[in-house]
C-alpha cells in the first residue's frame, strides 16, 4: 500500500425517527449470512456531503428496518428489530489528490476504506446493518464505501436503496419497496417434498466441517482478485459469431458468453475427471409463479447450475458453450425454487440452518465457478447530486467467483471482477492477452 493519511471529520449515528414491527429473518436471509459486504463508489468530482447526509436522513424514514438491529429471541429465532438504533455515517479527509478510478482500481487499498465486522459481531450486538464511510481528498474526489450485512440486503435490495438515496438527494420522490418477509416464509412453509433436493443440503457433520475447512483454507491462502475489462467491441464480436454459428438461438447473451470464456480458460487448471460447472445467482423476484414482489426488500437470491465436460470446454467454440451455459428449465421454475425455500425454512425453524451448504459453493473446490451477473443493476445510476460514480468496486470473494459489472460508460462492455487462485488468474490473463482483449493490470 502507498503512503496514506486520513483525518476524521465527523462520525454520526443517523436515525430514521420512526420504528416498525419486528421482522423474522427468512431462511434465505440467514443462509446468506451476516457477513460484511463492502461496496465502493469512486466520485472523481465528489459530491455535497451535507446534501448526502440530509438525503440519507430522509431516506431512512422510509426504511425503518435499516436502522434496526439483528437479534435473537428466547427460542433462537433471529429477527430484525426496527427499533431505530441507527446507522453509522462517517466522514474523513485524506491528504493529496484522489488517485482511484476505472484505470487505477483500489486493489488491496480497498481495505483502508471501511471498518469490517464479522458475522458473530452482529446478532444481539449494537452493530448497524449499514455503514457509510466517506473519504474526501484534497482535490474534492471521494471514495465512498457502504458496508452492508448480507442477511438484510441482496443486490436488488441494496441498489434499490442506493437509487432511492440518489432520488432523495435530487429532490425526487422515493419509491418505497415491499418489506413483507412473510411472503418468503409462507412460501417456504408449503407442504413440499424436498427429499433428494441437492442444491442446498446439510452434509454429515464431519464432512461439513471438512468442506468448510477446505473452503476457508483456500480463501486465506490462495484466493486473489483481479479486474478484467471485456470491451463492448469484443462482446459484440462474440454475439455476431454466435448468431452466425447458431442462427436459431436467441439465448446467447453477454453473461453466458463471458462466463463460458472464463470457464474454458480455467478448465485446464482444474482437477481432472470432475464436472465443470457454473453456478448462477438468480433473483427469485423474476421467477414466474412465485408471487414475490419485484420490489421485495430482503434477500431473494437462489441458484442454478450449468454443467460441462472437460472435453467440451477443450473442443467446442465459445458460441456452442454459451448456448449450453444455462440451467435446466426446472431449475428456474417456481416449484424448484419453492423447494429451496422449504429446505431453508424448515432448517430455520429447527435452528439448524447453519448446517446447510450451497452445492455451487462446494463445487468451487473442484471444477466449479459461481457467477453473479450484476450488469443489469443500476450501479452507475447512483447520483448523489453531482453526477454518477466514475468507478465501482467490491471486496475479493472467498470462493472461485466472477462478478459481471457493466462498464462505467454502460456501452455494452463488461468489467469482470474475478476471484480465483493466482495460477488461474495468470492463465486467464494470458488468454485475454492472446486474444487481444483489454484488461486491467
Amino acid at each position: 500500500m502507498s503512503k496514506w493519511r486520513r483525518h476524521l471529520v465527523f462520525g454520526k449515528r443517523l436515525r430514521a425517527g420512526a420504528t416498525a414491527s419486528r421482522q423474522v429473518l427468512t431462511g434465505i436471509d440467514i443462509l446468506h449470512g451476516h457477513v460484511c459486504v463492502p461496496l465502493v463508489f469512486v466520485y472523481k468530482r465528489g459530491f455535497d456531503i451535507e446534501l448526502a447526509e440530509r438525503g440519507m436522513r430522509e431516506l431512512l424514514q422510509h426504511y425503518p428496518l435499516v436502522t434496526g438491529r439483528i437479534k435473537k429471541d428466547a427460542h433462537g429465532e433471529v429477527y430484525l428489530d426496527a427499533d431505530d438504533s441507527g446507522i453509522d455515517f462517517t466522514v474523513y479527509r485524506c491528504d493529496g489528490a484522489m488517485p482511484y478510478g476505472e484505470h487505477n482500481p483500489l486493489g488491496d487499498d480497498l481495505l483502508r476504506f471501511y471498518k469490517r465486522f464479522m458475522p458473530w459481531q452482529v446478532v444481539g450486538k449494537d452493530q448497524p446493518v449499514l455503514q457509510v464511510e466517506i473519504h474526501r481528498y484534497d482535490d474534492g474526489g471521494i471514495v465512498m464505501c457502504v458496508c452492508i450485512a448480507h442477511s438484510i440486503f441482496d443486490g436488488s435490495s441494496f441498489f434499490g436503496f442506493m437509487v432511492n438515496w440518489s432520488r432523495a438527494c435530487r429532490g425526487l420522490p422515493i419509491e418505497v419497496p415491499s418489506f413483507d418477509r412473510s411472503v418468503m416464509i409462507k412460501a417456504g412453509q408449503a407442504d413440499i417434498d424436498t427429499k433428494g433436493f441437492g442444491l442446498i443440503y446439510p452434509p454429515p457433520l464431519l464432512k461439513g466441517v471438512g468442506i468448510m475447512a477446505r473452503l476457508g483454507w483456500r480463501a486465506f491462502t490462495d484466493m486473489k482478485k483481479e479486474i478484467f475489462r471485456i470491451p463492448a467491441a469484443t462482446v459484440q464480436k462474440w454475439k455476431d459469431e454466435a448468431r452466425a454459428v447458431l442462427p436459431e438461438s436467441a439465448s446467447v447473451n453477454t453473461g453466458k458468453l463471458v462466463s463460458s470464456y472464463v470457464l474454458k480458460a480455467l478448465s485446464p487448471l482444474m482437477p481432472p475427471d470432475v464436472p465443470r460447472s457454473i453456478g448462477m445467482a438468480l433473483d427469485m423476484r423474476y421467477v414466474k409463479g412465485l408471487a414475490l414482489p419485484r420490489d421485495y426488500f430482503g434477500n431473494g437470491l437462489c441458484y442454478a447450475q450449468a454443467f460441462f465436460s472437460e472435453q467440451e470446454l477443450a473442443q467446442e467454440n465459445l458460441s456452442v458453450l454459451a448456448e449450453k451455459c444455462r440451467p435446466a428449465a426446472d431449475q428456474v421454475s417456481a416449484g424448484y425454487v419453492s423447494k429451496l425455500l422449504a429446505v431453508a425454512e424448515r432448517h430455520r425453524q429447527q435452528n439448524t440452518i447453519w448446517r446447510l451448504i450451497f452445492q455451487p459453493a462446494i463445487d468451487t473446490l473442484g471444477g466449479g465457478i459461481v457467477q453473479n451477473n450484476l450488469s443489469l443493476l443500476p450501479i452507475y445510476d447512483v447520483d448523489l447530486g453531482n453526477g454518477t460514480p466514475d468507478w465501482y468496486e467490491t471486496f475479493a470473494m472467498t470462493i472461485r467467483m466472477m462478478a459481471l459489472v457493466s462498464t462505467p460508460a454502460k456501452d455494452g462492455g463488461v468489467d469482470l471482477h474475478m476471484a480465483a487462485s493466482w495460477a488461474e488468474l495468470k492463465a486467464l490473463r494470458a488468454q485475454l492477452l492472446a486474444d487481444g482483449i483489454s484488461q486491467f493490470r
